[in-house]
């Protein structure tokens, strides 16, 4: 880690900076802070994905389940018992096209919902990669130490 006040390196172990005697304990927790999440919030992740995941199948079955009895309500009622074949038809293709919108809406928002997950995650990646370089370079001038300053005081 390097000093953000001075630029030397120094451990994470340092409470200050050995070269202009910064404190470096509110640096340190900074950063570990920006860390990324542990092992613990990712297994919590996992399970609330596969959690959403059985969601969304039980409840594309139980959709699907439901247009075809109307579906299959309509064929039967309409166009077989009653022989309305034509104005059987004209409502078979009304409610197919009413699916396939209602179908194509939810598709959109999954997408507009995975785009902005993309984003996020790119915005936090972006982030980590910035805290990961030093805050400073280390310049190439060596830096006096800060014991320095106080031992010339001794030699008056």
């Amino acid at each position: 880690m390097y000093c953000p006040h001075c630029g030397r390196a120094n451990s994470t172990e340092q409470r200050f900076c050995r070269s202009c005697g910064f404190s470096l304990e509110k640096t340190v927790q900074s950063l570990t802070e920006q860390l990324p999440a542990g092992t613990l919030d990712e297994q919590i992740q996992k399970r609330q994905q596969t959690v959403e995941r059985l969601i969304r199948i039980a409840g594309g079955s139980a959709i699907s389940i439901v247009v075809g009895a109307v579906l299959w309500g309509i064929i039967y009622e309409i166009i077989i018992v009653k022989g309305e074949v034509l104005g059987g038809s004209i409502f078979l293709a009304f409610v197919v096209g009413l699916v396939l919108v209602a179908a194509l809406a939810v598709y959109r928002d999954l997408l507009t919902q995975a785009s902005a997950k993309r984003r996020l995650i790119q915005s936090e990646t972006a982030r980590v990669a910035n805290t990961a370089e030093p805050l400073l370079a280390p310049s190439v001038e060596s830096t006096p130490a800060i014991t320095e300053h106080t031992t010339e005081l001794l030699d008056r």
